[in-house]
């Protein structure tokens, strides 16, 4: 055989190992189920995830093989080899997975598409609680070399830079140096984040950007280029020079895990599970259950990233705020629940659906059943003050009813503090991110 047919076979070798990770870790494994997607869930959550719950349902000699961004999982269950593949080549890779049937489960650092929702509506709603599940919490930590003197930036700032309108970090207080932004590639849920909370959208990057492959390329460029700046999941900015952001009329801020918990730093993002809602597969379900479980989600903390399990937070009064929410903010505690509305709705999102559980499983705590409970509902910008508080009593009124009517908590208090306090002054995302109720205990 030529040297040319065997390269061809080798190649085609490979590309059916990779079309079958089952078989390419165990001849005789049977894939429970295949995620494809994120690199930032799918890099360590992802196996720790799978890896627990396979000890969970009682399987035995687990063990994990890499190479690159794929993974397998597989374990001895029920006297039977089974393997769990991951394949985390970015966000953009699981719904076109999906698409295909190549992947039971789709992981993302960012909100499926109208585009992919319109490309998966013959297998059900991927925006329905049965399709989407958030599992935890991350933030976009801006980040430059350790010499950089720049502290902070706001949003505009930010996206500045990235469009080319600053050059140079002298226009910034910094060193006389041209700047070199650095951006994900295009199939990245992490980049599509930036791109949505910055731009607004989906965007081109210009000619003088320099794409990465991952979060490790992007940390390596930062730690050694004094010119770089970019952007890195929380987990993996650890050690970094970390830039203050400022949005809206909140002061400028480095994330830590109290302000992205209540998803007020701007560049805080959901990671996401998707699921064809019309499948039934007992195996996606049962690890989706536990994956938002309290074992679940402590081993979303463990690795790194905020789970959604409900933490009370302290925080200064804002000198400016109603007097009435200052002496709140004086004397009790803000939960790390935020709810929000479907697309600026009236109606509230997935995640605050199971957020109410979680409030409800919170408050049946023995040491928490002497709190009060005060929700204390915002709106967007609005011109007309009347109707602006309208809307944020509406808002606050929709979440009581929902934890009287499905939970059994009758209660609560509420407030009322129309457009105090927006988190973004941006037009688009306004609706969604100021649009919200937060949850108070005294």
């Amino acid at each position: 055989m030529s040297i040319r047919s065997n390269s061809i076979l080798g190649l085609f070798s490979a590309l059916l190992l990779l079309g079958n990770p089952a078989h390419a870790d165990n001849g005789t494994a049977n894939t429970l189920f295949r995620l494809t997607g994120s690199n930032t869930i799918g890099a360590d959550l992802a196996p720790a995830l799978v890896k627990d719950y396979l000890e969970h349902v009682g399987a035995s000699g687990i063990h994990q093989r890499s190479e690159g961004e794929k993974h397998w999982i597989s374990a001895r269950l029920k006297n039977e080899e089974v393997v769990i593949p991951i394949i985390a080549l970015g966000s953009s890779t699981g719904f076109k997975a999906l698409d295909s049937g190549s992947a039971d489960i789709a992981m993302a650092s960012r909100r499926i598409k109208a585009a992919e929702v319109n490309a998966l509506a013959r297998v059900g709603d991927m925006t329905s609680p049965q399709a989407e599940h958030v599992i935890g919490l991350d933030a976009l930590v801006i980040t430059v070399h350790k010499d950089n003197p720049v502290t902070q930036l706001d949003v505009t700032q930010l996206a500045d830079i990235y469009n080319g309108k600053i050059r140079n970090w002298a226009q910034l207080g910094g060193p006389d140096l041209p700047i070199r932004p650095l951006h994900r590639d295009l199939q990245s849920g992490t980049r599509a984040t930036f791109d949505e909370e910055v731009f607004g959208g989906s965007r081109t990057a210009a000619p003088f950007i320099h794409e990465v492959s991952g979060n490790h390329e992007t940390r390596a460029l930062i730690e050694r280029d004094r010119a770089a700046i970019g952007y890195l999941p929380f987990a993996d900015a650890d050690g970094l020079h970390k830039v203050a952001i400022k949005s809206g009329e909140l002061a400028a801020v480095v994330p830590d895990r109290g302000i992205i918990a209540t998803e007020d730093f701007p560049l805080t993002r959901r990671l996401y599970l998707y699921r064809s809602p019309g499948s039934l597969h007992p195996h996606v379900n049962a690890f989706l259950r536990f994956v938002e479980s309290h074992h679940g989600q402590q081993i979303v903390a463990d690795t790194g990233f905020i789970n959604l399990t409900p933490v009370a937070i302290k925080l200064s009064p804002y000198a400016n705020a109603p007097e009435n929410y200052r002496n709140l903010m004086t004397s009790g505690s803000r939960l790390s629940i935020s709810f929000r509305f479907a697309d600026g709705s009236a109606e509230l999102d997935n995640r605050a659906l199971r957020d109410l559980h979680r409030l409800q499983d919170f408050m049946a705590r023995e040491e928490n059943r002497h709190l009060n409970l005060t929700l204390v509902g915002f709106s967007d910008r609005m011109t007309n003050a009347n109707i602006s508080d309208l809307i944020s009593r509406f808002r606050a009124l929709k979440v009581q009813g929902a934890l009287l009517r499905d939970h059994q908590m009758g209660d609560s208090q509420i407030m009322s503090v129309g457009a105090f306090a927006p988190l973004t002054a941006n037009s688009e995302q306004g609706p969604v991110k100021n649009s919200r109720v937060e949850v108070w205990i005294n």
